[in-house]
């Protein structure tokens, strides 16, 4: 693919500064479906992989974009990277090719997991014998899910120099029971305990167990709702993501303004922040590098409730004259603080005549530049006095900026999660 790049002349142009971002991986699946493993509908799956990304600078300045899988890079590379100088675009901030570096080590493979993605998946089947017992033993109707595990190779290559690479493992399953996928899953660079694992499945089953009971009908109004940290990562994070984001910033599309930046003044309640750290030993977020070669280090976005810096790639870190940095790739190096957490049980308590929100539906329709929400909950959870009560379907509504400044927001530990959940008042309204 390089001797592609320094070959082509479409038009007579040439390639001047040039970066390719390769992603390589190996795969082994195994599903279920309706309560059969590995059948027809969820078969034992092995894959392999290789895709490239890139960016090519031409000598007149414009650029071109585009991804390439393996068999187009072995048999049609040069072809396709002359193709694509007919779409190429001015683009003067997004020139820069980033110079070689030095790059921070981090754990992330795994021997047992790399071996699974091979196809040697028998670690699988004590934790599928475990979701078999449970099935017959507690009641449950039917169940589908998967298990995979995957090793991968990332490198970034640039004509300034710049070739660096890191290697990484993964596996995760799904699991849901009569069809309510309610926070049973997990993503890991390795197994978690088998006990662990069965922990998390008991308490998919608990939550099962709760929505197949109505709740006493209620009527809507503004209750304790305590979120769920799915549901924080769903919504809650993913609007302040996406307004942090620096193209949003430069556009001034999003909720706050680049003058906001280092500035003093507080945007949320004191307490609040937001750091990510790609330097977490085996967390899923971790890497070594960005996919445009910038070294990954630890990024603090909001602090004490003021806005640091957004969230900047090569592009917007020049167009808004700071220094790029390293966002998130996964929840589990997202560290979003605030008041000290409670438990989930005494969450419960201080929620009573309020509603536990499990999932939501709906958050691609939601502005998140205004912070106004309007969700379906349909997996909610009566709270009364004595805990929960059943099922409740409804609508949440308010403003997440406001939650987020309230003195009454509190964080809530969940076991199991690195996610903390919420305890807010909004607007709940049964459907």
């Amino acid at each position: 693919m390089v001797q592609a790049i320094q070959r082509i002349r479409p038009g007579g142009h040439r390639v001047l500064g040039w970066i390719v971002d390769l992603a390589e991986t190996r795969r082994a699946v195994v599903g279920t479906k309706d309560r059969e493993t590995g059948g027809p509908h969820a078969p034992l799956t092995l894959t392999d992989a290789l895709t490239a990304r890139y960016k090519l600078v031409w000598d007149d300045g414009k650029i071109s974009r585009g991804v390439m899988e393996r068999r187009a890079i072995e048999g049609e590379a040069e072809d396709i990277l002359s193709a694509a100088r007919a779409a190429a675009y001015d683009d003067p901030d997004g020139r820069d090719v980033p110079a070689p570096a030095s790059f921070p080590d981090v754990p992330m493979h795994d021997d047992d997991c790399a071996r699974m993605a091979e196809g040697a998946i028998a670690p699988f089947a004590p934790r599928l014998a475990a979701i078999r017992d449970r099935f017959v033993s507690r009641g449950m109707r039917t169940w589908s899910g998967s298990m995979q595990a995957s090793r991968g190779r990332a490198r970034v290559i640039g004509s300034s120099g710049l070739d660096v690479s890191s290697e990484g493992t993964s596996t995760s399953w799904t699991l849901s029971f009569d069809g309510e996928n309610v926070g049973a899953g997990k993503l890991a660079r390795r197994l978690e305990p088998q006990e662990e694992f069965e922990a998390r499945i008991d308490r998919l089953i608990a939550f099962v167990h709760a929505l197949r009971t109505p709740a006493p009908a209620r009527p809507g109004g503004v209750v304790p709702v305590l979120l769920h940290p799915d549901v924080v990562e769903e919504y809650v994070l993913a609007v302040l993501l996406h307004n942090l984001d620096g193209e949003q910033v430069a556009h001034k599309t999003g909720a706050f303004p680049a003058d906001r930046f280092g500035a003093s003044a507080q945007v949320f309640r004191a307490d609040l922040s937001l750091r990510n750290d790609p330097l977490v030993p085996m967390a899923v977020g971790a890497y070594r590098f960005t996919r445009e070669g910038v070294p990954a280090a630890p990024t603090t976005l909001v602090d004490g409730g003021r806005l640091v810096t957004p969230l900047l790639n090569l592009k917007y870190a020049r167009r808004l004259r700071l220094r790029p940095n390293a966002g998130p790739a996964a929840m589990d190096t997202l560290h979003f603080g605030g008041p000290s957490p409670i438990s989930d049980e005494a969450a419960l308590a201080a929620a009573a005549g309020g509603v536990l929100v499990l999932s939501v539906l709906g958050v691609h329709t939601q502005d998140f530049s205004s912070g106004d929400f309007s969700l379906s909950a349909p997996q909610s959870l009566a709270i009364g006095a004595a805990g929960i009560e059943g099922r409740l379907r409804g609508t949440i509504s308010g403003n997440v900026f406001e939650q987020l400044r309230a003195d009454e927001l509190a964080f809530v530990r969940f076991p199991g999660e690195t996610t903390p959940g919420l305890l807010l008042r909004c607007r709940f309204d049964p459907s």
